[in-house]
């Protein structure tokens, strides 16, 4: 089977930003957890490690959200999926202690100041994740604006709690704002 440089840099690079960061994540390292030749990244990304991340972002976003859509997908009361999908991401950071998507988070942290294309990159992924979040509400009834609005809400209460747990290795906030998510949606 032919190997896809491109996408083994990408994913490369996705690993990377969650455990090295943006500044502490080389062009080196990328090469060396890829195993591609080291001129590819130039071919491949001619403006260099800021286009790399972007794509690495899109990457985690397109994997994070078809994760969101499974999840949500499996019951048909939008309280109960969206429950079930924090409970699970609970459990997902339990047992390997890593989240998929809070790379983000870091990155947007390390870089919204110093490179406006990676915090639009980054405000793309939150928006996509929380309208994941909205649809399921639309779709089961919610008022087009109260289900943005509590889209919204409940993607930064699972952000906020996604570090809050990795800072104490110990997912109690995720448990907490999954069982809060009745009252919320209330």
């Amino acid at each position: 089977m032919k190997r896809n440089t491109r996408e083994e840099l990408i994913q490369a690079t996705a690993k990377l930003l969650q455990t090295k960061g943006y500044v502490g994540t080389g062009m080196n390292d990328i090469i060396q957890l890829s195993g591609a030749p080291k001129g590819s990244i130039y071919y491949h990304f001619p403006q260099g490690k800021e286009q790399l991340t972007i794509e690495a972002v899109n990457w985690t976003k397109e994997k994070v959200t078809e994760y969101i859509k499974e999840r949500l997908s499996l019951h048909n009361d939008p309280v109960q999926s969206i429950q079930e999908f924090i409970v699970d991401s609970g459990e997902r950071f339990e047992k390997d202690n890593y989240f998929c998507g809070v790379p983000i988070t870091a990155l947007v942290l390390e870089t919204s100041s110093t490179s406006e294309n990676l915090r639009k990159s980054c405000n793309e992924v939150f928006e996509a994740w929380g309208n994941e979040f909205s649809k399921v509400l639309k779709a089961n009834g919610y008022e087009n604006d109260r289900a943005n609005e509590m889209g919204m809400l409940i993607n930064s209460l699972i952000q906020g709690a996604l570090v809050i747990s990795l800072a104490s290795k110990d997912p109690a906030a995720l448990k907490t704002v999954a069982q809060k998510i009745p009252y919320i949606l209330g």
